[in-house]
């Protein structure tokens, strides 16, 4: 059967698990794969996509809202002030030479004061304050020359790395899934039990990989969206156990000998 079908059936049709479990691990392995791509889409490309089109991207970001700054011999000059001050963090560049940091301890210092996280910038180094804790630093201890150029040729670097991370966290998110269907057919063989019918816990384990289609997909859905459940961790892997119960149902109606695999 093709496995978009599968994928389906599996979600409502507790009949054809029992189908499921004459499918050849190849392919039950491919249909897990399969199903965490679609994961990986919903949770990583569509939120990036979406970023990327509303901000233009990095170069964009870059280009338009960093302003034009030069970091060399052990001096810093900004074409113009920046501040920014949101829930807590403060932060305050100025390279004209009438800025001294100096100005900016009242706001360090102080119990009740409002910023938590505090970065003061000038000509020649810079004060922050991090949860309480004050440090400066001089530019020329960075040994580093800089500047708004040199970033925006970093862009090339920023889409490598993004790659990289994403291919990372698809590996990483695969490795998961099926770690967390182990837990499923540990689970399952309970409920297996309960219900005085025989399964190995390979046949547990090949029905939990289907009996994640539906949870994940919800899960995708509500990370695409922002939007988040109580406790949907305990939802999430109770509608796996709950499915494979329903299958069980299914197949103790005809005995699993007689079940072929769904064409």
């Amino acid at each position: 059967m093709n496995i978009f079908k599968e994928m389906l059936l599996s979600i409502y049709d507790f009949k054809s698990y029992g189908g499921f479990l004459r499918n050849r691990k190849g392919k039950v392995f491919c249909f897990g794969l399969l199903l965490m791509l679609l994961y990986f889409i919903l949770t990583w490309i569509f939120p990036f996509a979406r970023f990327h089109s509303i901000t233009g991207g990095f170069v964009r970001l870059v280009r338009e809202y960093v302003p034009d700054f030069k970091l060399e011999n052990g001096r810093l000059w900004l074409e113009e002030s920046f501040e920014y001050d949101y829930m807590g963090t403060y932060i305050y560049i100025d390279t004209n030479e009438d800025y001294q940091l100096g100005e900016g301890e009242e706001l360090m210092s102080g119990e009740n004061a409002a910023y938590s996280n505090i970065l003061l910038m000038n000509s020649q180094k810079m004060l922050m304050k991090n949860k309480g804790e004050i440090a400066s630093m001089l530019y020329s201890d960075l040994g580093l020359e800089f500047s708004k150029e040199n970033l925006m040729g970093l862009a090339s670097t920023y889409y490598l790395v993004l790659i990289l991370i994403m291919v990372f966290g698809c590996l990483w998110i695969i490795l998961l899934f099926f770690f967390g269907v182990l837990f499923v057919a540990l689970i399952g063989m309970v409920v297996a039990a309960l219900m005085n019918y025989n399964l190995t816990f390979g046949e547990l384990y090949q029905l939990g990989i289907y009996a994640r289609t539906l949870p994940l997909l919800i899960k995708g859905v509500l990370k695409l969206f922002s939007l988040t459940i109580p406790y949907f961790f305990l939802i999430n892997f109770g509608i796996s156990v709950v499915w494979i119960a329903l299958a069980i149902k299914e197949m103790k109606k005809k005995p699993l000998d007689s079940i072929h695999a769904i064409d």
